[in-house]
């Protein structure tokens, strides 16, 4: 994502906004295939933690990352996984 210059960080930042839904999917560390569950994020909560997440960066382009704790406290749980 860029951070700077504004008009790539709004072309960057786009790519949340012009979704209807943003799906993260959590897959088990020791079965890399199998879904452990999916949470699905409003655009705008996932734009707000973009923002905030480039903001504090002092790179022009970094990465973001969303934990699993993360996706749960924001999202809604669309799969969960209930085979052990």
């Amino acid at each position: 994502m860029f951070k700077n210059p504004p008009e790539k960080r709004a072309e960057s930042l786009y790519r949340i906004t012009r979704n209807k839904m943003i799906y993260f999917a959590i897959f088990y560390k020791n079965d890399p295939l199998k879904i452990k569950v999916i949470y699905a994020i409003k655009p705008q909560v996932l734009l707000g933690e973009t923002k905030r997440q480039l903001d504090r960066s002092g790179n022009d382009i970094s990465h973001v990352g969303f934990s699993e704790e993360w996706s749960e406290k924001n999202g809604e749980i669309v799969y969960k996984d209930t085979r052990k």
